[in-house]
């Protein structure tokens, strides 16, 4: 891994997206929480991310965060795969769904060098 995206690895292993403003327990209700206010503050997201519309799609998700996007893509019936750069946001998205109980693969890994087949 080059020295810059070290650097990024570095810095968002230290806190995910949103994990010091949004985030205030990495329980059900922690989640919960950080699930509201992240539509609240962004609510452009599920306009854009189109989760209502993932149901038997297979959704490959860059860049997992604190997985609340991941886990309304779940919630729509996709099937999931998540990668980050760091352990940090693969943890909570898989804590999150240990949480919550749906599936999803996921994967510390660099976007730049996806680990699947073409």
């Amino acid at each position: 891994m080059d020295d810059l995206k070290s650097e990024v690895g570095d810095f968002w292993n230290e806190a995910s997206c949103g994990e010091r403003l949004l985030l205030e327990a990495s329980d059900t209700s922690g989640y919960l929480e950080q699930l509201d206010k992240r539509y609240s503050l962004e609510p452009f997201i599920e306009n854009f991310a189109r989760f209502d519309a993932s149901r038997d799609l297979d959704v490959l998700e860059i860049g997992v965060g604190l997985g609340a996007d991941h886990q309304r893509f779940a919630q729509a019936g996709a099937r999931l795969t998540g990668i980050d750069l760091t352990e940090r946001a693969v943890e909570h998205t898989r804590r999150r769904f240990e949480l919550f109980g749906p599936k999803s693969d996921n994967h510390v890994a660099d976007a730049e060098s996806l680990p699947f087949a073409d």
